[in-house]
């Protein structure tokens, strides 16, 4: 049955995670660099393993899919993913993963960021992760028109695009803002989310069926779905 316990005003639906065995050591492996939600979200869930007797590490990974491979490989115990990541159904549906809790947790605040003493072009190039791409529209300032939108893997990767004049803009978090010196030419707003984390059913002591690769097996469906990482998407406004 699965159980309740609450950590600064959130959640923490506890579906395996008790399992675990007391005292264990446990790294989280998330999306990575530094800045992104995902981040952020992993610092709250250490405070909740610390709270119940785990020491814990963070380790950053530029895709979700190699996190997942560090936990397939006992490199880390736990892997954390946003729900609205477009190919979480792969960690879900994997035979050697548990689900072992879920929670709900506000990202930092996200908007649009532009090099500082840079003018920013009318027509603009935006860099998002593919997720959150739909507040692209929504916080862009009446004087910009989209020209294209170039998906990358992390709010963090979109604001070093930024950094390195790669794109005008960028969809990043306040955190991401922050580490890479942009400032925000748009209003900002966090989104709520829920968080899934992932461990091994060895790890709470079940036998692993399949021994599959995490997250590298995906169905014709699923590889027809998302548009991938680096394209470029032109509006059509």
């Amino acid at each position: 049955m699965a159980r309740h316990d609450t950590a600064q005003s959130y959640q923490i639906t506890d579906s395996a995670l008790s399992q675990i065995p007391a005292g264990r050591d446990l790294t989280i492996a998330t999306l990575g660099p530094a800045g992104t939600s995902s981040e952020e979200a992993s610092r709250f869930f250490r405070g909740h393993l610390r709270a119940r007797g785990h020491d814990t590490r963070l380790r950053l990974h530029d895709r979700y899919e190699e996190a997942a491979a560090t936990l397939a490989e006992g490199e880390a115990d736990l892997l954390l993913v946003a729900n609205a990541y477009a190919d979480i159904a792969a960690f879900y549906m994997n035979p050697d993963l548990r689900l072992a809790a879920v929670f709900i947790k506000d990202t930092p605040h996200y908007g649009l960021v532009a090099a500082p003493g840079v003018e920013v072009p009318r027509l603009v190039r935006v860099a998002t992760h593919p997720a959150p791409k739909p507040i692209v529209a929504q916080l862009l300032p009446a004087e910009y028109e989209l020209d294209s939108l170039v998906l990358v893997n992390s709010t963090s990767a979109a604001a070093a695009a930024v950094r390195a004049g790669e794109v005008d803009l960028a969809l990043t978090t306040a955190p991401a803002a922050r580490l890479n010196g942009l400032e925000f030419i748009s209003r900002t707003r966090p989104i709520r989310m829920v968080w899934s984390a992932f461990t091994r059913a060895d790890l709470v002591g079940e036998q692993r069926l399949g021994q599959q690769r995490i997250g590298q097996q995906r169905s014709d469906e699923q590889q027809a779905g998302p548009v991938p990482v680096g394209a470029v998407l032109r509006s059509t406004a």
